[in-house]
């Protein structure tokens, strides 16, 4: 029996939605969890900020997890300057695995996922390239809180001194017990990986880092530094953590990068 113009148009628009489904899932997704889309959109907001303050330039990587699920999105393997929106994101897996973008995604991707599966309380990730902490990595000696938002850290950021990419398992398991339940650590010679219990905080904790690590060093080139106290570091950075600060940082932040 011959096919009418009606039954034609019928089944080409049934394969046309049936594509659209397949590769419109994470937007769909997205939608339907705005959680999740509150997420993406710190991602990208977080990319700008860290391209706006120098903490990267051509490398570099955020994440954010997924609530309610084994996924995270992440940046992709690309310079944080071409991300403009969700779209530019990748959806990866803690198998390791892309679930859903575009483009692909980062080589360093284990250092998030290895990080994710060892904490839980873990929300956002930032891998950045800020210039002092560098310098600080390279003369193997960590950054220790010296003012009010470097307290933030709730402690000192050692070196972890393997100067590898973390982009194997093996190695990003040895960097999350590494950091252990710390908030971050400097990586040899390659910049830094900076955790927060959401995108948000790991940002502006990557930010109050470098600064923490520029004050150091001024403070050096004057006399001797006046490092924070254990007790002082736990006072200032559960304020600094739980008082309108942070957002008050990330509000101030997002205005600069015009997010």
């Amino acid at each position: 029996m011959a096919k009418g113009p009606s039954t034609g148009r019928k089944i080409k628009a049934e394969v046309t939605n049936s594509k659209r489904k397949r590769t419109a899932t994470y937007e769909k997704g997205s939608r339907l969890d705005p959680k999740w889309q509150e997420i993406a959109e710190d991602v990208v907001r977080a990319a700008k900020i860290l391209i706006k303050r120098g903490i990267c330039e051509a490398f570099g990587h955020v994440s954010g997890r997924l609530p309610g699920s084994d996924c995270f999105i992440i940046t992709p393997s690309l310079s944080m300057a071409t991300v403009s929106s969700v779209k530019d994101l990748v959806q990866v897996n803690l198998k390791g695995e892309k679930v859903e973008g575009r483009n692909r995604q980062p080589y360093e991707s284990w250092l998030h996922i290895a990080l994710y599966r060892a904490r839980p309380d873990v929300g956002g990730i930032v891998r950045a390239h800020s210039f002092t902490t560098s310098a600080f990595s390279v003369a193997g000696e960590s950054v220790k809180p010296v003012h009010d938002f470097g307290a933030m850290m709730l402690g000192e950021t050692p070196v972890f001194l393997d100067p590898q990419l973390i982009d194997n398992e093996a190695i990003g398991t040895r960097l999350a017990q590494f950091i252990g339940k710390g908030t971050g650590a400097l990586l040899r010679g390659n910049g830094t990986a900076i955790v927060g219990k959401d995108v948000i905080e790991a940002l502006v904790r990557s930010i109050y880092l470098e600064e923490s690590a520029m004050l150091q060093l001024k403070a050096k080139q004057v006399g001797r530094p006046l490092y924070f106290s254990p007790e002082e570091v736990a006072e200032r950075g559960t304020v600094a953590l739980e008082t309108p600060h942070m957002l008050r940082a990330w509000q101030h932040y997002c205005r600069e990068a015009g997010v």
